[in-house]
C-alpha cells in the first residue's frame, strides 16, 4: 500500500508535511525521537545522516548532521518546546549554514488511524522568503527519500 508524501504551502509561511505510515503512534515517535533509531532513516545516500544527539525533554536540544558529498557537515538543532509522547511535538529547527532564512518551529501530530499513523507536520517560517527558499531547495526529494527509509524501517 503507497503512502504518499504531500508538501503543500499553506499560506505564506508554513509548509504542510503529510505522509501516512503502517506503524502505530508510539513505534513511529520512537523513530522520530531515538538516535539510534534515527540513524537508520535520516538522510540519503548522498548526504548520510552521521550524528543524531537528542535531550528529548521540553527545553531539551537536539542535533543532527549530515555529510556532505564534499565531505563537510550540514547541520541542523533546535530545542523541543512541548512533547506529547505519541501524539504531539512541537519544536523549533536551524541550520548552521542557514538556507531557510532564519529558525523554524515544526508542529508534529501524529494521529492513529485503522491503517497505522498519520504525521502531520506544519513547517512554520519566518516569513514568506523562508519557506520559498525551503521550497526551491529541493527538500521535497530528500523527504520522500527519507520517508521511504523510514516507512521500510517500520514495515511489519
Amino acid at each position: 500500500m503507497a503512502f504518499p508524501l504531500t508538501l503543500p504551502p499553506v499560506g505564506d509561511r508554513n509548509i504542510r508535511v503529510e505522509r501516512a505510515f503502517a506503524a502505530p503512534p508510539a513505534r513511529l515517535w520512537r523513530a522520530l525521537t531515538e538516535p539510534a533509531l534515527l540513524l537508520q532513516w535520516q538522510g540519503m545516500p548522498s548526504h548520510p545522516i552521521v550524528e543524531a544527539e537528542v535531550d528529548l525533554r521540553v527545553g531539551g536540544r537536539w542535533r543532527w548532521a549530515w555529510r556532505h558529498p564534499s565531505g563537510n557537515l550540514m547541520v541542523a538543532s533546535g530545542e523541543y518546546l512541548l512533547l506529547d509522547a505519541p501524539h504531539r511535538m512541537i519544536h523549533t529547527e536551524l541550520f548552521e549554514e542557514d538556507w531557510t532564512d532564519g529558525p523554524t518551529t515544526i508542529t508534529t501530530d501524529l494521529i492513529p488511524t485503522e491503517a497505522g499513523t498519520r504525521m502531520v507536520a506544519d513547517i512554520l517560517y519566518t516569513g514568506p522568503r523562508g519557506r520559498d527558499m525551503a521550497m526551491a531547495s529541493g527538500m521535497e526529494h530528500g523527504m520522500h527519500i527519507c520517508y521511504d527509509q523510514l516507512a521500510a524501517l517500520l514495515a511489519p
